[in-house]
């Protein structure tokens, strides 16, 4: 009889979800869809700007040593207290980081879900409130990680049995102590960390597929049809939507957003090679590049990016043909350099920092685009059976003034910032790296292949 009982009280309580005042469950199905016809932005920008990437130029591909001893000056590094979206600040660049330096391991965590890594999976995405890590697992049940107790102290699922197998794939961001969370399935919802209770959940209907940013009380992402979406923080309304170029294929490359703080502005790179630039304020265009030449690409052809990134008034796009700097207020291109780079790069005030295919580390003047120099990656006296050891590039910083690669292998090597010579070499993580490297309060934090954090 006491089984029985059991047994009728597990299924009463697996069939809800959490209600927005009391934080009992409540059915996410049950929400119903939003319109799609609510406010859009005016689409008042110039004729749309086509530029050539892919110039006949040969794609740079060399050893270069510097002409001079330069001694390369950039901003002191930072100390982060927070760390409340990907890539830690709206223009996703962070020229120097401060770390106190020593790469001694302070602890491991358990695992954190049961999902282990799988090669080719996508790198875990985690954020860190109140020095606490928050992330999410495949099933989509978002938990919040204690450093100082060593164990969770929060989960929530928001989906019920219905949509148990999809892989759950969800972008975060904090503000003033509200979770919001975008998926694959296209939810949108917000979570009050103080009560641990749901403050409203919407439905669009379409995946959501691109990082998060919030400005002015509003929350900017897009969708898999690279329709963008302003979304108001407190009530989930939405404010705004526009639709910008569909495209049929998909790749790994997802639409990414950067912002401009001084100016308010929004810089939006579309799977479809489209560039735009927005005014959060007025709401309105301010220009447009498209990278795919329409009459020469159609639609057989992939785009692929990484990370939009911005300092100053540069914004720096990387395609799989070329690195790009172009003035955010005019959008003229200040220069171009045929390259194949392979992640998201770091601009300085003077330079920029990207790894590029085959190995190469390169420091481009943000002036005139020229190469300062270029250096391989790994010494030329290492085998290739070893350099297969490392794996794939997961993550590129500045820390401490040295420039820092970080491979899913676990392995952690710095250059000299001034001339691009391997100051140290380690593995510092048997069981690889699978999330971004963050900086937090002195310390370095990374999940590793097996879903533990790893604090030095």
């Amino acid at each position: 009889m006491k089984r029985l009982i059991l047994v009728i009280v597990a299924i009463v309580f697996s069939s809800c979800s959490f209600d927005n005042k009391t934080g009992i469950w409540k059915d996410a199905s049950n929400i119903p869809l939003e319109n799609q016809e609510n406010k859009s932005i005016s689409n008042n920008s110039p004729e749309v700007r086509y530029e050539d990437i892919f110039v006949k130029n040969k794609s740079f591909n060399e050893i270069k040593d510097p002409i001079t001893l330069t001694n390369i000056k950039i901003s002191a590094p930072i100390k982060i207290s927070n760390w409340h979206e990907q890539f830690a600040i709206p223009s996703n660049n962070i020229s120097n980081f401060y770390y106190s330096g020593n790469k001694t391991l302070l602890s491991k965590s358990r695992k954190l879900s049961r999902h282990s890594y799988k090669k080719n999976n996508s790198v875990r995405k985690a954020i860190f409130y109140e020095n606490n890590l928050i992330s999410h697992d495949h099933k989509g049940k978002i938990f919040i990680y204690s450093q100082s107790l060593k164990k969770k102290i929060f989960e929530y699922n928001f989906y019920k049995k219905k949509f148990k197998n999809f892989n759950k794939v969800i972008n975060l961001i904090i503000n003033n102590n509200t979770l919001y969370a975008a998926d694959n399935l296209g939810y949108v919802y917000a979570l009050d960390l103080n009560n641990k209770s749901i403050l409203w959940a919407k439905n669009y209907g379409i995946p959501f597929r691109s990082n998060l940013k919030f400005i002015n009380d509003q929350i900017i992402l897009a969708n898999q049809d690279n329709v963008i979406y302003s979304i108001n923080a407190k009530t989930g309304e939405k404010n705004w939507q526009f639709a910008t170029s569909l495209t049929f294929l998909k790749s790994d490359f997802e639409n990414n957003f950067s912002i401009h703080l001084i100016n308010n502005t929004l810089i939006f790179l579309n799977t479809s090679g489209e560039l735009y630039s927005i005014n959060i304020t007025s709401q309105k265009i301010n220009w447009v590049l498209n990278f795919k030449n329409p009459s020469l690409a159609g639609e057989t052809e992939l785009f692929l990016s990484y990370p939009v990134v911005i300092k100053n008034n540069n914004i720096i796009i990387t395609t799989e043909k070329a690195i790009l700097n172009y003035d955010i207020q005019t959008a003229s291109r200040n220069w171009i350099l045929p390259a194949e780079p392979i992640f998201k790069p770091i601009v300085t005030f003077d330079y920029t920092y990207v790894v590029l295919k085959d190995n190469l580390l390169i420091c481009l003047d943000n002036e005139s685009g020229s190469v300062v120099w270029s250096k391989s990656i790994f010494s030329n006296t290492m085998k290739e059976k070893a350099i297969n050891k490392f794996d794939t590039v997961i993550d590129l910083k500045i820390v401490n003034g040295e420039i820092n690669i970080y491979f899913s292998g676990g392995y952690l090597l710095s250059y000299n910032i001034n001339d691009g010579n391997l100051i140290y070499l380690n593995r510092i993580s048997k069981n690889g790296i699978n999330s971004e490297i963050v900086f937090l309060n002195e310390n370095m934090l990374f999940i590793d292949r097996k879903n533990k954090l790893l604090k030095f």
